[in-house]
């Protein structure tokens, strides 16, 4: 009888512990959610189904993710115009380059962040410790998970790794990760942190609140949290990689990201001349890439193609 009983209650403590927390399944539920409009995109603009006998040796995955809006509460999938995959992009599927053949792929990656209790908790806290950015980074909720990891840009980084896993688990080994704004910061942050599985960037207007951080009378938190985030990235070890960028940007500027200069292997492209029209419903100069005027009209739309002929 007592053999029963501890086994009982062995098996009572292994399945509590194992037990998802409540954010996990939220996670899990967003994420089945948003995946619903992930899709390889044609040349068109449509979206279609992988030939199951393509050959994955031969085949370049192009994946593009969007940025982040309204909040760490806020679910963000496809189904806005400027979250969904852009012509620069969408128009390259099918393109050779040698004996390998390019399918983008728009991933939609906008799962909810911390709940909005843990959110006051820890910029109350870090105001409380002067903006010290280390006041918060081991904060951690009551399952024991640190409140930084629960971010909604760290959970955008975590759907864009497991894709990537995904993909690779599948057997496709060449990956190049094309982003917009926070979409840009995280494709930047896996590539220098996993350089064997991801062969390339490309980044349309990066998004780290730099014109915020150097306003003419910014605010130090938003100084000390730009900081951080960029610590983020290995700049140095993140190889070859192209971003474009526009001066009216509400965001970050070529100024503004002065710090990547010092780094030869990361290319600016700056479209503060460009012909094409801000859209107010792809975030005015902010989208200025993801335009259709910019992949069709713009010369410096071929840089993208000429990037990805000289990595591979």
């Amino acid at each position: 009888m007592k053999i029963k009983l501890i086994l009982i209650i062995l098996l009572f403590l292994n399945n509590f512990a194992f037990a998802k927390t409540k954010f996990e399944k939220r996670f899990e539920k967003d994420l089945n959610k948003i995946s619903k409009l992930n899709s390889f995109v044609d040349n068109e603009g449509n979206p279609y189904e992988l030939d199951e006998n393509i050959d994955k040796d031969k085949t370049i995955i192009l994946i593009y993710t969007h940025g982040q809006w309204g909040g760490d509460q806020k679910l963000n999938g496809c189904n806005r115009r400027w979250s969904k995959i852009p012509p620069a992009i969408y128009q390259l599927d099918g393109t050779k380059i040698k004996d390998l053949t390019i399918k983008t792929y728009q991933l939609c990656s906008g799962v909810r962040g911390w709940f909005q209790s843990e959110e006051d908790k820890f910029w109350q806290i870090y105001d409380k410790n002067y903006q010290n950015v280390n006041s918060v980074l081991n904060l951690k909720d009551k399952n024991g998970i640190l409140l930084i990891d629960k971010k909604k840009g760290n959970q955008k980084y975590k759907v864009m790794k497991l894709k990537i896993d995904e993909f690779k688990k599948n057997g496709f080994n060449k990956i190049v990760l094309s982003g917009h704004s926070a979409g840009a910061v995280s494709s930047f942050r896996l590539k220098s942190n996993f350089p064997k599985l991801i062969n390339g960037v490309i980044s349309f207007h990066v998004g780290f609140g730099g014109k915020f951080a150097k306003a003419k009378n910014p605010d130090q938190g938003w100084i000390n949290w730009r900081n951080y985030n960029k610590s983020l990235t290995n700049w140095s070890q993140i190889g070859e990689v192209i971003l474009f960028t526009h001066d009216k940007d509400w965001a970050d500027t070529r100024k503004t990201l002065s710090f990547m200069t010092e780094f030869e292997n990361i290319k600016f492209f700056d479209l503060s001349d460009t012909q094409c029209k801000k859209q107010k419903l792809l975030a005015d100069y902010h989208g200025i890439a993801l335009t259709k005027c910019f992949a069709d009209e713009d010369p410096r739309s071929k840089e993208i193609i000429k990037y990805l002929n000289k990595i591979y």
